[in-house]
C-alpha cells in the first residue's frame, strides 16, 4: 500500500462504522447493530480485538518475514481451526489499543518485516479496525489479507488499493464439505466471486490445506476451476492439516506425505503455478 493510500483508508474506516449499524459484511447478513452492542455470528460488537502479534517466517516464502496480526472473531466454524477458542469466545482477548499497534507495525517493519499480515480468525469481519489501523500508517507497507474470501462485495470495495496480496484460503471444493466442515452455505460460489474480483486488483496467493480423504471431493474442484480460471495465479499446496481431538466430520488422521505429493504431482501436471 503506497502512502497515498492511507487518507483513503482513514475515509473508509468512517464509512464501515456506519456499515456496523446493520452488520452485513458478511454472506451470513445478521443485520445486527454492532455499534449498539449486539452480536451476530461472529460473536463480534463494534469492539476490534486481537490475540496475537509477532513476526514469523512461517507463511509463503516471499510474504516472509511477515508481521502476522490475528484478530479475534470469525464467520465459520471450521471444526479443525487451530484458534477455534478465539473465535468462539472473541471477547476474552484485549481490545486493540490502535497507537499502540501503530507502533508496533512501524517498529517491526524496522526489524525486517516484509509484510503486513492481518489475519485471525477471518480478518474482515473486524474491516473498520483494519482501515483505522492503515488510515495511521505513514510508512509504505506491503499489506497482506489473509482470508478465508466468505465477505460480500462491499468487502472488496473496501479493501480495493489497499491490500496488496490477497492469501485466499479456499478450504473446500464443494458446497457439501463446505457446510459440514466449515458451517458455510453457498461457499463455491462466494469464494470464487470473491477471488475473481480481487485478482483484478490485487496480488493473489490461493493457499489449500490439503486433507485426508478428501482429493476427489476438495483437492480435485478446487484444481480444475484454477486451470480453467486462473490458470497463472500462485497455488501454495499445504501439507500442514491437524485432526481436531474430537473430530466429527473433520478427518481424524494427519496428512501421509505420500498424499501431499500426489497432490503437488497433480497441480503440476494441470500446469499451475505452485509456490512454496
Amino acid at each position: 500500500m503506497e502512502p497515498a493510500a492511507h487518507k483513503q483508508a482513514d475515509e473508509r474506516a468512517e464509512r464501515t462504522r456506519e456499515l456496523l449499524r446493520c452488520c452485513r459484511l458478511c454472506p451470513r447478513e445478521c443485520g445486527v447493530d454492532r455499534t449498539a452492542g449486539e452480536r451476530g455470528y461472529c460473536g463480534l460488537n463494534k469492539s476490534v480485538r486481537c490475540f496475537r502479534e509477532m513476526v514469523r517466517d512461517d507463511e509463503e516464502h516471499e510474504l516472509n518475514p511477515s508481521h502476522q496480526i490475528y484478530f479475534t472473531g470469525c464467520n465459520m466454524r471450521c471444526e479443525y481451526c487451530t484458534v477455534a477458542e478465539w473465535n468462539e469466545q472473541p471477547w476474552s482477548a484485549e481490545e486493540m489499543d490502535v497507537e499502540d499497534m501503530v507502533a508496533r507495525i512501524e517498529r517491526r517493519r524496522k526489524e525486517g518485516a516484509k509484510t503486513l499480515n492481518f489475519l485471525g480468525g477471518e480478518p474482515t469481519v473486524n474491516i473498520h479496525g483494519i482501515l483505522e489501523l492503515l488510515g495511521k500508517i505513514k510508512a509504505e507497507v506491503r499489506v497482506v489479507l489473509n482470508s478465508n474470501m466468505y465477505y460480500t462485495s462491499m468487502v472488496d470495495e473496501l479493501m480495493t488499493g489497499l491490500a496488496d496480496v490477497y492469501l485466499a484460503d479456499m478450504k473446500c471444493g464443494n458446497n457439501r464439505c463446505a457446510e459440514s466442515l466449515l458451517d458455510a452455505s453457498n461457499y463455491m460460489e462466494i469464494v470464487k466471486q470473491n477471488i475473481l474480483k480481487a485478482k483484478k486488483h490485487s496480488d493473489v496467493i490461493i493457499r489449500h490445506v490439503v486433507m485426508p480423504g478428501h482429493n476427489r471431493c476438495c483437492l480435485r474442484p478446487i484444481l480444475t476451476w484454477l486451470a480453467k480460471e486462473l490458470p497463472e495465479v500462485k497455488l501454495s499446496l499445504r501439507g500442514n492439516y491437524i485432526p481436531p481431538a474430537e473430530a466429527i466430520s473433520s478427518p481424524k488422521e494427519y496428512l501421509r506425505p505420500e498424499d501431499l505429493a500426489i497432490a503437488l504431482d497433480l497441480a503440476e501436471k494441470m500446469s499451475l503455478r505452485l509456490i512454496q
